[in-house]
């Protein structure tokens, strides 16, 4: 019998036997962990995410939790992350439709904020005085407390996955304010895979078409933006450290001690003006049109099925540190191809017959 199939026998008969101590389950985690580093094909990794489907659905939080996790180690190493996505949705979708009631039932008590109040200690104030009038809203709340983070684990390693769960994402939206999860759970399920991205800096008249996939956030992005957009003129040095781009790119450590500057202003393809420029970098009245660093890819307004991006120049120096949202998310932008000068004249000239 394969190694890993010995771990997951010994993980199961912990996770069922009611006396098992949190020492007991946390060896039987760590010897499926070390089991999975040894496995040479995907095929026993499958069998292992087929066997936990039978205690995906257990009552105990805790107990439910490391499953949700082994079940993230075994797909971040190559499992087929669909045979535990219906699961996981099943068990996601009540614990936030339950979070959901919970937080409408306590912004609704809310007072008026005043200056010195904290909305969050209101916010834990009133859900404490519900305890006994919504014990099951109040279960749920606390579940998704612990679940969420096996969720990203899976949710970062499978795009497939992240496109069937996309639905909750609203409702992780809802109580993001007020719950951790809830913020962590919107920014992975809104993440983009195999998205068009249409990106031209109009003074200079360069420009890029291709997919972007992965990609956590707009500083990110623009890091992705830095390494491949063409450039001009007769020095051509590297926008960005190669370490910097592979901390976006999903390799290594989340993070460097890289301190990022940012090479343009981004806009939407509303900023476009009739005479094919963009506004005065200076023009605050404009900034409603900047595609923001604290924003995400899929804020950013479609134009013919494209995410469009225009580049300008700095209104101010932007700096970020470099680091990733998602510890093991991949990102990319692939099938990149650089536009000609008459492509970009004819992109522009429709995106300004279309700006409002």
């Amino acid at each position: 019998m394969p190694n890993l199939d010995r771990a997951m026998q010994f993980f199961l008969h912990a996770i069922a036997n009611p006396s098992a101590t949190e020492d007991d389950l946390n060896e039987a985690a760590s010897s499926v962990l070390a089991a999975v580093q040894t496995c040479s094909s995907t095929e026993p990794l499958d069998r292992s995410l087929h066997s936990l489907l039978s205690v995906f659905d257990l009552e105990d939080r805790d107990r439910a939790t490391l499953v949700a996790m082994v079940c993230g180690i075994l797909v971040k190493w190559g499992g087929n992350s669909m045979i535990v996505t219906a699961a996981l949705i099943e068990r996601l979708q009540p614990l936030l439709e339950g979070s959901v009631q919970l937080h409408d039932a306590c912004t609704s008590r809310m007072p008026e904020p005043q200056e010195d109040d904290d909305p969050i200690e209101q916010f834990e104030t009133i859900k404490a005085q519900l305890t006994g009038q919504m014990p099951n809203e109040i279960a749920a709340w606390d579940s998704l407390q612990t679940f969420w983070q096996p969720a990203i684990a899976i949710f970062s390693a499978s795009s497939e996955a992240r496109h069937a769960a996309r639905f909750l994402r609203p409702m992780a939206q809802t109580i993001a304010g007020y719950h951790e999860g809830g913020h962590w759970l919107q920014c992975i399920l809104a993440v983009l895979d195999n998205e068009p991205i249409l990106v031209i800096e109009p003074e200079k008249r360069l420009g890029i078409i291709g997919q972007m996939s992965g990609i956590a956030g707009n500083f990110q992005l623009q890091v992705f933006l830095m390494n491949i957009f063409p450039r001009s003129g007769l020095f051509k040095s590297r926008r960005v450290s190669q370490r910097v781009v592979e901390v976006a790119r999903g390799r290594g450590s989340p993070q460097s001690n890289d301190t990022v500057e940012g090479a343009w202003n981004l806009y939407s393809w509303q900023a476009l003006q009739p005479n094919l420029t963009l506004p005065d970098p200076n023009d605050y009245n404009a900034s409603h049109l900047w595609i923001w660093g604290e924003g995400v890819p899929d804020d950013i307004p479609v134009f013919e099925g494209h995410r469009v991006i225009l580049l300008g120049a700095p209104s101010y120096s932007r700096t970020w540190q470099s680091q990733r949202l998602f510890c093991d998310l991949r990102a990319k932008i692939d099938r990149v191809r650089r536009l000609s000068t008459e492509e970009i004249d004819n992109w522009l000239q429709r995106i300004s017959r279309a700006t409002p």
